[in-house]
């Protein structure tokens, strides 16, 4: 079970096969499956298209990096990139450069204090500290370990939550409070788990549960059996919140995404309060959200089709309000400027560029420079 449960809440590009069977028509917008560039209406007000494309303009090979396949991914303020490993036997987080040359290296199994079973999000401070939540070994005791911008090891926190639960994504606060969402096991293992989005203390004790709006939605639809959020093969967990994305932004904010298309977002203060709900659309039918990042008071939200393997990045600002789209240049069904892959690691928005991570032949770390032109 627990395995089964990592796997999914992994997002590499093999999900990719996943999304197929499911993502057919999740909450959709309803607008034609191609990728024209459309005009989108948001709070009403339409915006216009800016025709530009997501065009790679510099490819960094980081020849002593081998792909073993990409978990979950992340950037510091400096531009550093972190990949995190798609394998729960084997976790871990390599630190890249810009340039691609290896920083450091973050090694859950080699602290003195938890014999570690799996490890899932991580999440980079302003600091260059390093969260990542893992699972204790025969037990269901859910931690943080907390690992230097070094990679050496610091301190572990244990997530008290009070019943059993899995975690999804870690984020935190300035103030050193974490939040975490995940899923709450129930007694019936017929039926799916319940949400959580909950605020730990800087001890790990839970200070407060959140309760978002569409929640509720998501578990009537998972306790159907929806195809939409759960799988046939693992009927217990909700991709609307295991698939989601949590990242921290300038206003203090925590920007809770779930896994759904449009997206829906919430801007949870340090307080605990949920300050806006927002959705961002992708503007066509079938797309769903791979990753965001957040940039200077902007938010990017990469959205592809499952079969097509279409791109669309949406920028939005901190409300919700759609200030770009740009889609990947296209001809005779293929990408034209060579594929970008779906591993989208990390966002600047000033200047405005986008990070991609690929492999090349030899099964090397390629970094993909790409702005919209």
């Amino acid at each position: 079970m627990i395995w089964a449960l990592r796997l999914f809440v992994t997002f590499s590009v093999l999900s990719l096969a996943c999304w197929a069977q499911s993502a057919g028509g999740v909450q959709q917008s309803g607008a034609d499956n191609t990728r024209e560039q459309q005009s989108a209406k948001i709070d009403g007000r339409e915006v216009k298209p800016l025709g530009l494309h997501l065009t790679p303009i510099e490819t960094i090979s980081a020849p002593s990096e081998a792909a073993t396949g990409f978990g979950e991914l992340g950037c510091d303020g400096e531009g550093n990139l972190y990949f995190g490993s798609d394998s729960p036997a084997f976790p871990g987080i390599r630190k890249l450069s810009p340039k691609g040359e290896l920083l450091a290296v973050y090694k859950p199994d080699t602290n003195p204090d938890v014999k570690i079973e799996f490890a899932g999000d991580f999440f980079i401070t302003q600091t260059g500290e390093v969260y990542l939540w893992v699972g204790a070994k025969d037990s269901f005791d859910r931690y943080a370990l907390v690992f230097k911008s070094d990679g050496s090891y610091k301190s572990n926190i244990k997530l008290e939550a009070g019943f059993p639960w899995i975690p999804a994504n870690i984020s935190v606060f300035s103030n050193g409070e974490i939040l975490m969402t995940g899923q709450e096991f129930v007694q019936d293992a017929k039926q799916p788990m319940l949400p959580l989005t909950g605020i730990f203390s800087t001890s790990g004790k839970l200070l407060k549960e959140l309760d978002l709006e569409d929640d509720g939605q998501i578990t009537k639809m998972a306790s159907a059996h929806d195809a939409h959020v759960v799988s046939a093969a693992n009927p217990s967990s909700n991709r609307g919140v295991a698939w989601g994305r949590v990242a921290a932004a300038n206003d203090g904010n925590i920007y809770v995404m779930r896994w759904l298309s449009p997206a829906v977002f919430y801007a949870v203060s340090p307080g605990g309060e949920v300050v806006r709900r927002f959705t961002v659309d992708p503007g066509a039918s079938g797309y769903m959200p791979v990753q965001m990042h957040i940039s200077g008071g902007r938010i990017a939200v990469l959205f592809a089709h499952p079969s097509t393997q279409e791109k669309v990045m949406k920028i939005v600002d901190l409300t919700g309000h759609e200030l770009a789209s740009y889609d990947e240049l296209r001809a005779d069904g293929k990408a034209k400027l060579g594929p970008l892959g779906l591993a989208f690691v990390c966002y600047t928005a000033r200047p405005e560029r986008f990070t991609f991570v690929t492999t090349d032949e030899n099964h090397k770390l390629q970094l993909k420079q790409v702005e919209a032109r």
